[in-house]
């Protein structure tokens, strides 16, 4: 086992999507800095290309990327193929902790796969909960299963630690640490990388949308267009900056429900310091994404989220936001209601206070027994990290 070897602890990082590449950095970054610890990141694949695309601005890359067949594109077969490419990656080099981040496909295969290897699981944003199956789908099951066999769990929110305790997980193993999406929103900021878009126009008041959820493809999603195009129509004043989706379906999709409507500028996937700069000039962000809830108020920007249901109640609890599903006619009123009444205009604490990379490194070197480092509540050196080669 990797528990018996000489020399550094090794640790290994996996992360296979844009947002849980964001969110493992400023982790990484903190732990790299660690001379007791070897720190190896892992894009599995699962979105070929968009986890180096989010580590570059925080000066990290993947050490490895594995290969996963897609054919069919379901999740069963992604599921497969996952469970056969990181259970080769164990074989050959034994971690004495694996690292998964929240709720994907890569974070459930990844964490179970290693607890069949007997390696301890780590699963940072931890304890998220809609407490409806559906909602979102599959995320809320893959979130639960990895609370059953996780060593430690790393929640961001009290909430998150609350739902848990009352699942049966052992107090001892719950720490809450704050959101790492705070720290890495703050780290872009202080760089200088979160630029506002040359071509916002500050007289105009932009809202900046995103549609992808799986659960609202196709009619869902055009509801939640045909309320964004109906604001459009009736405010010559606001400008709407719509992201499209890397799936060429749900693209195509945006971009037919949009044909035609005034006030648009349809924009492809934007590099993450482009999408925080963006965030910083709008005045009210409309999404169903879960990351995009906590970057938006943590920048006092408000969100109307198009969900029946939200893991991130904090939102709606602290008038952040406007929980509105997919009719157009609440999209509707609440986005008036927010391009009128802004009621957030600083930024918010709710997910954290940009320390949470500092605790998680404080939790995870006392799972493996190791005394308390004094980990820096500045940024990490500007120097590239050390990263285990695998």
């Amino acid at each position: 086992m990797g528990r018996d070897r000489v020399g550094p602890r090794q640790i290994m990082v996996l992360a296979g999507t844009r947002p849980e590449g964001v969110k493992i950095a400023p982790v990484v970054r903190l732990l790299c800095h660690d001379p007791r610890l070897a720190v190896t990141v892992v894009d599995t694949g699962q979105q070929p290309g968009r986890v180096d695309e989010a580590l570059a601005p925080f000066r990290l890359h993947a050490a490895t990327t594995l290969s996963v067949a897609r054919d069919t594109g379901t999740l069963a077969e992604l599921a497969a193929g996952l469970s056969t490419a990181v259970e080769g990656l164990f074989s050959l080099h034994r971690p004495d902790a694996v690292v998964v981040h929240g709720d994907t496909t890569t974070a459930l295969v990844g964490g179970l796969v290693a607890f069949w290897n007997r390696i301890p699981v780590i699963h940072l944003e931890a304890g998220l909960r809609s407490h409806d199956l559906a909602q979102p789908f599959p995320e809320e099951v893959n979130r639960a299963m990895l609370a059953r066999f996780a060593a430690l769990h790393l929640a961001p929110t009290t909430t998150a630690r609350d739902n848990l305790l009352a699942e049966g997980v052992p107090a001892d193993r719950v720490v809450v640490t704050g959101n790492t999406v705070v720290d890495a929103v703050h780290t872009l900021l202080r760089e200088g990388l979160a630029r506002v878009p040359s071509w916002v126009d500050p007289r105009r008041r932009l809202i900046v949308a995103t549609a992808h959820r799986r659960e609202n493809w196709g009619t869902g999603i055009s509801r939640v267009l045909r309320a964004l195009t109906r604001v459009t129509a009736t405010h010559s004043d606001v400008e709407l900056a719509l992201i499209t989706h890397p799936n060429p379906r749900l693209a195509a999709q945006v971009r037919a429900g949009v044909e035609g409507a005034s006030n648009v500028r349809l924009l492809h996937p934007l590099p993450y310091p482009d999408m925080i700069g963006l965030l910083r000039a709008a005045r009210v962000v409309v999404t169903d994404s879960g990351g995009l809830q906590e970057e938006a108020a943590s920048l006092g920007v408000p969100v109307v989220v198009t969900r029946a249901a939200t893991e991130r109640p904090e939102i709606v609890a602290q008038r952040l936001g406007d929980l509105v599903g997919t009719d157009p006619d609440r999209i509707v009123r609440a986005v008036r209601d927010r391009l009128d009444h802004p009621t957030p205009s600083t930024e918010s604490l709710a997910f954290g206070d940009g320390h949470a990379a500092r605790r998680c490194g404080r939790a995870i070197t006392a799972l493996l027994g190791l005394p308390d480092a004094p980990y820096p509540r500045r940024r990490p050196p500007a120097a590239v990290p050390r990263v285990t080669p695998v």
